[in-house]
């Protein structure tokens, strides 16, 4: 759509024209994030804005919303909004447009609120700012908002890091109602969410779009998930729209060859055999391979779990405690690739702290090899983690951002190895090349900002092999990955599983991932297995009700537009 077409449109709630957003430093080239951008969204649509990151789409959203901050400048265009250009509104003005007029729901939401404010407090400086509530009602309301987003009244008197990331997501859309506004922008509101969590956090938004009749936006690098629950999809690139059209004309008839290539990085888990531009086929596997390719490996030392329990104390004083696993058994072989499968609090996670001793279990034995974790000193430990080592499930946070990468990978060499001086540096060229980042040279002097999320994670990847390991285990390592550099990194585990013998604990909520990089799978559900075997076979033959669930709740694209059209 042209920015003549936007301009005839009566209908329009919010008509963007013409919009240019520029990042600014001082002393650094000016960015173009945004490039002459329009568009319009009738009342009552339900849009996505969708795009990799870095493509402008989340800068977009926070300049219609006018909550754009240095370096971030528009220089250029109109945002009309009921016919009003907000562009020109003071702050006063924009105060008061808020209520009623516009919210936006941020994409992290630990980040989105006060970590040291209840969450009843969250709602009274919105009511105090605004003052659209009278304070006898304030309970009221509150407990009314949290209600609509299928929470208890009684998460008010939490604070946000006693509530799950689903929760606090929930929080943050109850706190852009509360202003009850006629457009709502959603940034990112899924993501690193377990897929059950996405789902459920998508059908709360539909089903709040249907009922309160607010225009939405739903901004977001996973077109799966835009095309399940949206009428009509922008895909933006390099900062510039470049498709515009309905869900079903996207999914069926995409023009554009960026919208294919993002279209093409989609598979069900279930199916046969599954293709993914940058990873190459992913043949079904059978117990008979599986038996095979472990008799081919060079014996390494196994991970023992052997009916693991742990509890930890309730939230607070004289709540009961949380049983995070209960007798959970296994074994990791050498050389074997595992995926440990379940929603948010299923104990993924806690497994890993109890293998690479962060933490003791509360019953139970973790071995590896003759070894028991538990039992080890600080530095029994170190002997252990340098053949276990972990890859972290966010590239952004794993890495120091004073440091560059030649540095951060020149830590493990000198605390590991013999290596030093010239051979610990040749050593770190070494993990650039293994891990696809050259030219070497340019790599190893930049800083983590100077990278891609794709780059950053290979920089963690390279950083767990400086130790050469026996074992990765690798905790959620593509979930905050546009799908495009997925492929990628998830090629990058499984070669270099193929080519050095590693064992890999592959932790994850992402039934595709797993299908394409783990011989074997383990279903957890609350802290109990409920589910185990060879991956494709469990994938594509279910028979536990939560594995059901669990593929049921990966995005569909064509499941959403059925019921889009009914």
């Amino acid at each position: 759509m042209n920015k003549h077409q936007a301009v005839e449109n009566p209908e329009a709630l919010l008509d963007v024209r013409d919009l240019s957003v520029v990042y600014e430093s001082s002393g650094q080239q000016a960015v173009q994030a945004v490039d002459h951008v329009s568009f319009t969204v009738r009342k009552g649509e339900f849009i996505g804005l969708v795009g990799e990151s870095g493509s402008g789409k989340s800068t977009l959203g926070f300049a219609i919303t006018r909550l754009q901050k240095p370096p971030a400048r528009t220089n250029g265009g109109e945002i009309r909004f009921a016919g009003r250009d907000i562009r020109e509104l003071n702050e006063e003005q924009l105060r008061q447009q808020r209520q009623g007029g516009f919210a936006m729901v941020l994409q992290s939401g630990m980040n989105a609120l006060n970590p040291v404010r209840s969450i009843r407090n969250h709602f009274v400086d919105i009511f105090r700012a605004h003052r659209h509530v009278a304070k006898e009602q304030w309970d009221t309301r509150m407990a009314e908002l949290v209600s609509k987003v299928e929470l208890s009244p009684e998460v008010l008197g939490r604070y946000p890091g006693e509530l799950s990331g689903g929760m606090r997501q929930r929080v943050s859309i109850a706190l852009a109602l509360s202003l009850e506004p006629e457009l709502m922008v959603f940034d990112e509101p899924t993501t690193a969410l377990d897929v059950l969590v996405q789902h459920a956090i998508m059908d709360t938004i539909r089903s709040l779009q249907a009922a309160e009749g607010f225009t939405a936006i739903l901004i977001s690098h996973d077109l799966g998930i835009v095309l399940e629950v949206t009428e009509r999809v922008l895909v933006m690139h390099e900062g510039r729209i470049v498709e515009d059209s309905s869900s079903e004309n996207i999914l069926e008839s995409p023009q554009h060859e960026y919208t294919k290539m993002l279209l093409s990085h989609y598979a069900d888990p279930r199916a046969e055999v599954i293709e993914l531009p940058g990873f190459g086929v992913s043949q079904a596997r059978t117990a008979q391979d599986d038996g095979e390719r472990q008799q081919k490996l060079a014996a390494q030392a196994s991970i023992v779990v052997e009916k693991v329990s742990k509890t930890y104390p309730g939230p607070r004083r004289g709540e009961p405690e949380v049983q995070a696993l209960s007798e959970v058994s296994f074994r990791l072989e050498p050389g074997e690739s595992l995926a440990l499968v379940g929603a948010s609090g299923s104990g993924k996670s806690t497994l890993a702290k109890l293998i690479t001793g962060v933490e003791k279990p509360s019953a139970g034995g973790v071995h590896f090899g003759e070894t028991s974790i538990p039992e080890l000193g600080r530095r029994g430990l170190r002997e252990v983690h340098r053949k276990v080592q972990m890859v972290f499930q966010d590239p952004y946070a794993a890495l120091n951002p004073l440091h560059t990468v030649e540095h951060t990978l020149s830590r493990p060499i000198r605390n590991f190895t013999e290596l030093r001086d010239t051979a610990a540096r040749h050593r770190v060229r070494e993990l650039l090349e293994t891990v696809g980042l050259t030219p070497v040279e340019q790599f190893a002097q930049k800083l983590p900002h100077q990278l891609s999320g794709g780059q950053r994670q290979r920089v963690v990847i390279a950083r767990a092999l400086a130790s050469n390991p026996q074992v990765l285990i690798a905790d959620e390592p593509v979930s905050m990955l546009d799908v495009t550099l997925r492929a990628g990194v998830l090629a990058l585990l499984r070669d270099l599983r193929q080519e050095r013998g590693l064992s890999l604990l592959y932790i994850t909520h992402d039934l595709l991932s797993a299908r394409l990089v783990t011989d074997n799978i383990m279903v957890l559900e609350k802290g109990q297995v409920v589910e185990r075997g060879v991956t494709a076979e469990v994938l594509q033959h279910p028979s536990h009700d939560y594995t059901v669930r669990l593929l049921d709740a990966v995005p569909n694209p064509r499941r959403g537009i059925t019921e889009l059209a009914q």
